[in-house]
């Protein structure tokens, strides 16, 4: 017979397995009943997506990640608000969202970073000698960097996070119908940067 001492591990990973395996309403409510591990496995599964949405706002990675693990807090103690009806991405998304905005306002860096966001830091020389050595990755993820907060949001959340056009609905609270077209604008508004900044022709990236 095994001992106590060597079937605990085993027990403890059964645990972990069978919450990895449940839906991210039912980790909410086993969260709610007292589970130790389900709201972990909640983060795991969403952190670093929600590193990668802070930084589309905030601008600055470091942050986000600071950002982002103070949203999964606060989304903690929130949690008895929270409809298990419907998705969580979504209202995750929100809070997320209001925190990253409500810091950059207290710190008053929300002008200083669009500012920044909408500007590159190299003269148009040095920045065609750096795309000339870059892939076309890095040449996109700056050309988005230049898009204003709006329509930077969005491609963010639909070619970076890999969010459906119902979960962009959810997050921004708009129909699908303005996702889809507030989408369309900003990948053209991507593409004419993409000319005109980088000197890419369409088709290229």
């Amino acid at each position: 017979m095994k001992s106590a001492i060597s079937i605990m591990p085993e027990r403890m990973m059964n645990v972990k397995i069978k919450l990895n395996d449940r839906t991210d309403s039912e980790l909410v409510m086993l969260t709610l009943e007292g589970s130790t591990g389900a709201f972990g496995v909640l983060v795991e599964r969403y952190r670093l997506r929600a590193v990668r949405m802070a930084g589309a706002i905030v601008g600055d990675w470091e942050l986000a990640r600071d950002l982002s693990q103070d949203s999964f807090l606060k989304a903690y103690r929130a949690l008895s608000t929270f409809d298990v009806h419907s998705p969580f991405l979504p209202w995750f998304y929100r809070i997320l969202r209001n925190t990253c905005m409500d810091q950059l306002r207290r710190k008053g860096r929300l002008r200083v970073v669009m500012d920044r966001i909408k500007q590159t830091a190299w003269n148009r020389g040095d920045l065609r000698d750096e795309i000339s050595r870059s892939d076309s990755a890095v040449v996109v993820r700056m050309a988005v960097n230049r898009l204003r907060e709006k329509d930077r949001e969005i491609i963010e959340l639909r070619h970076f996070s890999g969010l459906s056009y119902d979960e962009i609905s959810e997050i921004l609270d708009i129909p699908r119908g303005t996702v889809m077209s507030r989408l369309h604008y900003a990948r053209k508004q991507l593409q004419d940067i993409l000319v005109s900044e980088f000197h890419v022709k369409a088709g290229e990236i």
